[in-house]
């Protein structure tokens, strides 16, 4: 292969490379701004009020989970 080919060859890879980085990078940067600018002040006493949230619902999505597993558990010895 003469020289010209093999360059034009490794020009589509290499372009796309930087072409992907530079989009990645100006992404990555854009998402810290609106973050830093959106992000809302939390008072501890809505912190924590957040957080007994949370936990509630885990503590119903374990239930839900559970009922769950029983309704499959009811339905295979149905079918058996």
């Amino acid at each position: 292969m003469e020289w010209l080919t093999i360059l034009g060859l490794l020009a589509c890879p290499l372009m796309m490379i930087f072409c992907m980085r530079g989009m990645f990078h100006k992404d990555s940067a854009q998402k810290g701004e609106r973050v830093t600018k959106e992000q809302p002040e939390i008072s501890p006493q809505e912190l924590q009020s957040l957080q007994i949230r949370m936990g509630e619902l885990m503590e119903q999505n374990h239930h839900l989970m559970k009922e769950l597993e029983s309704i499959k558990g009811a339905r295979k010895s149905d079918s058996n």
